[in-house]
């Protein structure tokens, strides 16, 4: 059962009466996820953080963007607009400086421990070269910006405010289909143009875009999609190369379904699927989840993707 907790400027804490209307969506693709909840009328103090439970475990935890006491024909309602604790390092300026060599742990507690966001369990690296912090910069874009270096990819923080500098791979398994969570409706979707054939690196600034790293696959396919990357100041130019192809071929493919039942809390797991159209699949994650409940009835929206390494 799901039950919201808001809790006002004084720290006071409300639970908040039945849900009557509740849009909650978690996506990898956006840095900050949304929730947008309507309540009978409750008088509150100032609204600041509010925290989605399922049951007793919490699945969304956020800042109170907006709220409104809203009085009409049809009854008085209380409504939140709210963002994940990820909204904190997107509306907020870092200032400008440099660093030689950082390390996740530096980031970390500049960027992002200040904000409320928990580190997962990944460890610490070093970025072996310069990051620029510009002026305008949100503290999001240096964490985006210092794994992108490190990790060769975007990092993600949770609905309820943990650090995944990788993006969040859960070790459960969500199964779809014959024996799994039913689904009422399916799309296949594939998007050839999203694939890339062949990386062209440059590793030196006397050198030049030389070193092809080509993906037989795609191209076995006769898909016909090159880039070229300036890795002059890269760490690592082939894992660089290699993560665009494989966002690439990730961005590629995907299976959308609609769900009859609340997958809040799903996001990163891996995913199995069992279809009479597709057949067997247990190479997908769920990568979002869309959650709709209205006095209709409810559903979620997920969107499984290919895993790439």
């Amino acid at each position: 059962m799901l039950r919201c907790v808001l809790q006002d400027v004084e720290g006071q804490t409300i639970l908040l009466p039945q849900l009557l209307k509740l849009n909650v969506n978690i996506d990898e693709g956006v840095p900050a996820d949304s929730l947008y909840a309507v309540f009978p009328y409750t008088p509150t103090a100032e609204s600041a953080k509010i925290t989605l439970y399922d049951d007793e475990k919490p699945v969304f935890d956020g800042v109170v963007d907006e709220e409104e006491h809203a009085r009409g024909a049809d009854g008085d309602y209380l409504k939140i607009s709210a963002r994940s604790i990820a909204a904190r390092l997107l509306d907020n300026e870092a200032q400008p400086c440099s660093y030689d060599h950082p390390s996740l742990s530096l980031i970390y507690e500049r960027y992002a421990r200040p904000f409320g966001v928990i580190p997962d369990n990944s460890g610490d690296a070093v970025f072996f070269g310069e990051q620029s912090v510009p002026k305008g910069a949100s503290c999001w874009r240096v964490l985006k910006q210092f794994c992108n270096a490190c990790y060769s990819s975007v990092p993600r923080i949770s609905s309820v405010g943990v650090l995944h500098p990788k993006g969040i791979r859960r070790d459960s398994v969500t199964a779809f289909g014959a024996g799994g969570v039913p689904y009422i409706a399916l799309h296949e979707v594939k998007k050839r143009c999203e694939e890339i054939s062949a990386v062209y690196v440059k590793t030196s600034n006397a050198g030049s875009y030389t070193l092809p790293i080509r993906n037989a696959e795609a191209q076995g396919r006769g898909i016909r999609r090159e880039r070229y990357l300036n890795a002059v100041l890269t760490e690592s130019p082939m894992r660089c190369a290699d993560a665009m192809i494989a966002n690439g071929k990730k961005k590629a493919y995907a299976v959308r379904l609609r769900c009859p039942s609340c997958l809040l809390g799903r996001e990163g797991d891996s995913a199995t699927l069992d279809d009479p159209l597709l057949g067997t699949r247990d190479d997908l994650y769920i990568s979002a989840v869309h959650y709709r409940m209205t006095k209709d009835g409810a559903y979620s929206d997920v969107v499984l993707k290919r895993r790439t390494g």
